[in-house]
């Protein structure tokens, strides 16, 4: 009778043990789901930001492409063919 009192009382410990041990591993990977929950939405958040400044600097320069090509239609064939011959290297 002692034998099996024991034995049930080192295996309810040892359940007991393993029980604990479960439930600080299930708040581990809940946190830890949370932290890369948090920071997969911090990441679209800087997506969405580098985004915006992409579309941003495509509207300008689509504004700046049309610009130089306005230039390059008020300006005279001479000036145009001065443009052609500076050579960028130079400068």
């Amino acid at each position: 009778m002692k034998s099996n009192l024991k034995t049930y009382r080192i295996t309810s410990i040892i359940l007991m043990i393993c029980c604990a041990g479960m439930l600080i591993n299930s708040r581990y990977q809940k946190g830890r789901t949370a932290d890369i929950i948090d920071q997969y939405f911090d990441l679209q958040m800087e997506y969405d930001k580098l985004f915006d400044g992409i579309q941003e600097l495509e509207v300008y320069s689509h504004r700046l492409e049309e610009q130089v090509d306005r230039l390059i239609l008020n300006m005279s064939p001479a000036d145009l063919i001065e443009l052609d011959s500076i050579n960028p290297a130079a400068e």
